[in-house]
């Protein structure tokens, strides 16, 4: 498996290049002296050049290839993501969230605000190093693939020849291209999780989906996916994830008598800064 190094040095070769870099956010970059392509989660690859382009179109393309050839090196970028720091305010949070989780007989447990990228809180032991952002287009993939008919922790844990074959017939074509193009950055991102946090974590991104969609609505009871939210502090939502069908009275116990001290551990969390308007720079020097 490429690491980020080695495949910008590939860049640099097959392109040559004078230099190459992972970004992210901000506006493309519009210089002649450049070309980019796009990768999962809002990230691009930058190649740049000593001189303008007299014609742009071929190195693209170039890179374009590059990038759908590694299609894993999405998801490490992706891991490199800035995260909030783990410390034990954090820590203590995710603790009280596995408690939590435990004593309602959920999944898991997880804080999440309005609108915001951040995932201020989980019980998942170890946590993935996902965003809300990452999240809810895993999550809103889940509920495709769902509505499908397939198994999400199955598909996952294929290898990449036997994925192809499982979904070969599969229609609509657009779910099947998305599962195909995006199965390997989830993968590469939970690559510390077995089958059972899979399932967890799935189910987990399909909640925060759908509370982000409807932050209105409190609980989803249903045969394959259950969630039960509660709001506190005006933006934050703290949301139980169930696997199924589960007792709405017995989850609003247990949380009812949770939120007060959740509550007091996410408002003295410090304050994260937004991130910047302009592009973030991700880069990897060449190894003397």
């Amino acid at each position: 498996m490429v690491d980020l190094e080695r495949f910008l040095d590939l860049v640099r070769r097959e392109l040559r290049c004078d230099d190459a870099r992972f970004e992210f956010g901000g506006q493309p970059p519009q210089s002649e002296d450049c070309v980019f392509a796009e990768l999962p989660g809002g990230w691009r690859v930058v190649a740049l050049f000593g001189a303008p382009l007299e014609d742009g179109g071929a190195p693209e393309a170039k890179l374009v290839a590059l990038v759908e050839t590694f299609a894993g090196i999405g998801g490490r970028v992706e891991a490199r993501r800035p995260r909030m720091s783990a410390g034990p305010v954090a820590r203590e949070l995710d603790d009280a969230l596995a408690l939590l989780a435990e004593k309602a007989n959920a999944l898991q447990a997880v804080v999440i605000d309005e609108d915001s990228p951040v995932l201020w809180g989980s019980s998942e032991i170890p946590p993935g190093p996902e965003d809300v952002e990452v999240v809810m287009w895993i999550g809103e993939l889940a509920d495709s693939a769902a509505a499908a008919g397939l198994d999400m922790t199955e598909l996952v844990q294929l290898d990449e020849a036997t994925l192809r074959e499982r979904v070969a017939k599969l229609e609509p074509r657009k779910l099947r291209e998305r599962l195909l193009r995006k199965l390997p950055t989830i993968r590469e991102l939970g690559e510390h999780r077995d089958a059972e946090a899979w399932t967890a974590h799935f189910a987990t991104c399909r909640a925060i989906a759908a509370v982000r969609r409807a932050p209105e609505r409190h609980e989803a009871i249903e045969d394959d996916l259950g969630w039960f939210a509660r709001d506190f502090g005006g933006i934050y939502h703290v949301i139980l994830v169930y696997g199924g069908r589960f007792s709405e009275l017995g989850a609003a116990g247990v949380m009812l008598r949770a939120l007060p001290a959740i509550e007091k551990l996410v408002l003295s969390l410090p304050p994260i800064d937004p991130p910047p308007k302009g592009a973030r720079v991700l880069p990897f020097r060449r190894r003397g």
